[in-house]
């Protein structure tokens, strides 16, 4: 196994680290999807439709601006997920729908 060509037990611990620090969280980022507190029946077929669009569109507009620079495109596993979820948020509240308590 390599990273950057050089074999794994030659990159220094003090590299190592970040990297599978980073490793975990990119895979952790994504295991649940988000469902936001909206009021009404989250069971509809037409706010299940809603949601989906919201998601794929907000994560993918997330993604295109962390990738616009270096630097944003590094720390994206740690900041793109609450951004993404803002995003669906401002999307479903754009559709109409209104911010409410979880068990509501």
């Amino acid at each position: 196994m390599t990273v950057g060509g050089i074999p794994v037990h030659r990159v220094p611990l003090m590299v190592r680290i970040p990297l599978m620090v980073l490793v975990v969280l990119a895979s952790a980022g994504g295991c649940t999807p988000y469902d936001p507190p909206f009021q009404g029946d989250h069971a509809a077929q037409h706010y299940k439709d809603d949601l989906e669009k919201c998601r794929t569109s907000s994560r993918e507009t997330v993604r295109l601006r962390n990738a616009a620079t270096p630097g944003r495109w590094l720390i994206s596993p740690i900041t793109g997920p609450p951004v993404v979820r803002a995003a669906i948020r401002k999307c479903m509240q754009d559709k109409g729908y209104v911010l409410g308590r979880a068990d509501d």
